[in-house]
């Protein structure tokens, strides 16, 4: 039976901190009253006409807005690292049921693969510069856990998780999100987390403001798809202002077939800030929960014996040539439901302790919880799988700022502890009603249930040093520590284990720890105010995921020959950044080759018997990324981003020793990417009429070989998909509607030439439909031609 880790320390340090913050906003003077002046803008439009405003923040003001974390040009200009922004332009062209996963495959160097088309509701990997984060069913994969997702700057992912670390319908409403921040590679010491290697990227959702507001909506779309959403924010009230912002969508898969496999998915926001004379204190909090049916793989091409009613079944053959591109499997056959939720509960305290020393510190509490069932009934002997994972997660960051001449000095640490729970529970299908939810008990083939608590402990100071106009240099160093202890409770946490069944988890308990030292230093030189060169070197670690500690492991693992995840990472790049020059306004540009190399790694493979096992590799991450826009005219924005890379093993050792092999390619990487929008306005008769394209392209990959354990040489077809939509933005009816400000209509196509392509591909092991299908191909397609509307009112 497993211990807890001992908890008192950490509580001790959250009680502490939450009680001082407390204090220090208690005797803080009393906040400023809410300004009268408005933000300055840039050429704001209302419904069309072009208003020139201006107005001078009041200090409350000022402390507002910089707890909003949504990156500018400016700020992306002024880096040493490679950072954009993805704007609500972007995401808004993708149409109102798409999330997360699809507003960031517009942005350079991010490839995103999934099998729910547009909607939110579905899982989808994230492969930024060739690491990756989220779960799309597909094995493989160097560096699962690599990129650290944050929602308003906190931590989301799971410290340990093989799978499930985050998955994309965590964020299933995009339309609370403001922005997205993205900084590629680990970053300086003061923005890194534990998930850092390959990247940070934070949602930033709808703020707080200085004026009140408030925003409704609703969707509709092909394949049952429906949604709404709000936001409301108070304005500032005597230092006080606060926004709620929620929203709930669903849809039914787009496959073909009598299952219409419905998902449905909600979220909710809300966020009070607190200013006052020497800073602000904020408390948020964000709950999510989406419910999906996911839909089943499909071979690519017909199998003898795999049939739409089962292995051998009197049926026509299950492939997209045979039963139909986009066909599944009935209900009766086979599903997968999914339940992912989160709770997230944090507060933040940014303090000016005098002219040159600040203080800033969030502490937080996260909740996450999964349930996974699945019943397949395609060949006789399959088996009933529920999995169970949940997580408990505290953590609390601390760091001082010191505004010296010719330095910025910003030195602190965080603490993270969370205790992951896993419990998987087998029985044969013919044990429980189809459609019928599976439960822990009782497992009769095999069951797992672990125990991984961890610590995570980091300490850092960075230096921003000016010593002339144009050039700064930052230099940084971190300590971190990852303390695993691993438990494996046999069937002591499930209610009934029937005699015989297996524990496929064979490593008994243990613990490790890990100290590192993590260098760093960025550079920026400016030698024209439009123009600048930059670069930056980072060694950073990450702790191996809970596999490789054993979980769903029937190996015993070796605890004295286990090391963590390393990265050297260097990058170098050139950005541009013109307000005004003939046709160049807002003209943005940034080109960078980065060069990664990853170490000690830990590759899960899924086995034919429905376990996995994992190799060691390590890789070489490297290419080049280019992205410009620009706003010729008030009429038209375009931009465009293009990613190529160049990913492959240095070395690649299978499960158990043996043979260690270089030169295989990185599966699922594709080597180059690239997206273009145009964006058009024009005012038409008290109308703002706004049309859009935007085109991405993804080339063809390599798949991996679960049958060999190994990535092949094989490789899936690349795709090209067209989107398009038009937006109409009118105030004609606010005459009629108190306090209405204006309406707006979206309608669009995604998938707009109706392109047949498969996003997911890989060699099957056979565990799928057994029979005669080890060594085929599976694939999850992409969506077909899909419509939506959208109206929402702004008041």
């Amino acid at each position: 039976m497993y211990k807890k880790l001992p908890l008192k320390p950490l509580l001790v340090a959250i009680a502490a901190t939450g009680a001082w913050n407390i204090t220090v906003v208690a005797a803080a003077q009393a906040g400023v009253t809410a300004p009268t002046t408005s933000a300055a803008t840039n050429d704001t439009v209302n419904v069309g006409k072009v208003n020139a405003s201006s107005g001078i923040l009041t200090e409350s003001g000022k402390l507002l807005a910089s707890t909003n974390e949504k990156l500018t040009k400016k700020k992306i200009f002024q880096s040493t690292q490679s950072e954009t922004v993805i704007s609500k332009k972007q995401m808004q062209a993708l149409g109102p049921a798409s999330g997360a996963a699809q507003a960031l495959s517009t942005a350079p160097g991010i490839a995103v693969r999934g099998y729910a088309g547009i909607a939110s509701t579905g899982r989808y990997s994230i492969s930024v510069r060739g690491v990756k984060v989220g779960w799309a069913s597909v094995a493989g994969d160097p560096e699962r856990s690599g990129i650290s997702i944050l929602f308003d700057g906190i931590p989301m992912n799971g410290l340990v998780q093989n799978n499930g670390s985050w998955d994309s319908n965590e964020i299933p409403i995009l339309q609370m999100i403001s922005g997205i921040n993205v900084i590629y590679g680990p970053g300086n010491p003061a923005l890194r987390w534990f998930d850092s290697l390959g990247g940070t990227i934070n949602f930033v959702p709808v703020q707080p403001s200085l004026k009140p507001s408030a925003e409704v909506g609703t969707f509709f779309g092909s394949n049952g798809t429906y949604g709404l959403h709000f936001n409301v924010k108070t304005g500032a009230m005597d230092g006080w202002s606060a926004v709620l912002a929620g929203g709930y969508t669903q849809n039914n898969t787009f496959r073909t077939g009598s299952f219409n496999a419905p998902s449905k998915a909600f979220a909710y926001f809300g966020k009070v800030v607190k200013t006052f004379r020497s800073g602000t204190f904020s408390i948020g909090g964000y709950v999510n929960s989406a419910n999906e049916f996911r839909p089943n793989f499909i071979p690519v091409s017909p199998i003898q014996g795999i049939t739409t009613q089962g292995l051998n079944a009197n049926a026509p053959l299950y492939s997209q040539t045979t039963s139909g591109y986009y066909y599944s499997l009935p209900e009766s056959v086979w599903f997968k439901q999914i339940t992912v939720q989160d709770y997230l509960l944090y507060s933040k305290l940014h303090l000016r302790l005098d002219r040159h020393v600040g203080l800033h510190e969030m502490l937080w509490y996260r909740h996450g919880h999964r349930i996974h069932n699945r019943i397949n009934n395609f060949q006789p002997g399959n088996t009933t799988e529920y999995y169970y994972p949940n997580s408990e997660t505290f953590g609390d960051k601390l760091y001082f700022d010191w505004k010296l001449p010719y330095n910025t000095v910003k030195a602190g640490g965080y603490w993270i502890q969370q205790q992951y729970n896993t419990l998987i529970s087998m029985t044969p299908n013919n044990d429980i009603p189809q459609t019928a939810i599976a439960s822990v008990t009782n497992p009769t083939v095999d069951y797992n249930n672990d125990t991984t608590n961890t610590t995570y402990l980091a300490g850092f100071i960075q230096d921003t040093i000016t010593p002339i106009s144009g050039l700064k240099i930052t230099p940084g160093l971190s300590a971190v520590e990852f303390a695993t202890q691993f438990y494996n409770n046999g069937a002591q946490g499930i209610p009934y284990v029937t005699q015989g069944a297996t524990n496929f988890t064979a490593t008994s308990n243990s613990s490790k720890t890990f100290t590192k030292l993590e260098p760093s230093v960025g550079f920026r030189y400016a030698p024209v105010k439009w123009g600048a060169l930059y670069g930056n070197y980072a060694l950073t670690y990450q702790n191996p995921i809970n596999g490789a500690f054993g979980a769903y492991n029937a190996s015993i693992v070796n605890y004295s020959t286990l090391k963590p995840v390393k990265s050297t990472d260097y990058e170098v790049g050139a950005k541009f950044l013109i307000k005004n020059f003939m046709f160049l306004h807002d003209f943005t540009f940034n080109v960078n080759y980065y060069h990664d190399y990853l170490s000690n790694e830990t590759v899960p493979i899924a086995l034919a018997n429905g376990t996995q096992k994992f190799a060691g590799a390590d890789a070489t991450l490297n290419g080049v990324n280019l992205t410009v826009a620009d706003n010729p005219s008030w009429h038209w924005h375009l931009y465009a981003n293009l990613g190529l890379s160049h990913n492959y093993f240095n070395s690649y050792t299978p499960s158990g020793g043996g043979i260690s092999t270089s030169g295989l390619p990185v599966s699922y990487n594709p080597n180059m990417t690239l997206t273009a929008g145009a964006y058009y306005r024009a005012y038409v008769d008290g109308v703002l009429i706004s049309p859009n394209l935007v085109d991405q392209y993804t080339s063809s990959q390599y798949l991996f070989d679960n049958l060999t354990g190994l990535p092949s040489q094989q490789k899936m077809s690349g795709y090209n998909v067209l989107n398009a939509g038009i937006a109409f933005k009118t105030d004609k009816l606010n005459r009629y509607v108190p306090t209405l400000k204006a309406v707006s209509l979206s309608v669009g196509v995604t998938n707009l030439l109706g392109r047949k392509y498969n996003p997911i591909e890989y060699i099957t092991s056979g565990g799928y439909f057994g029979g005669n299908s080890a060594g085929a191909i599976l694939a999850d397609p992409g969506a077909p031609r899909q419509y939506y509307v959208a109206v929402s009112a702004k008041f």
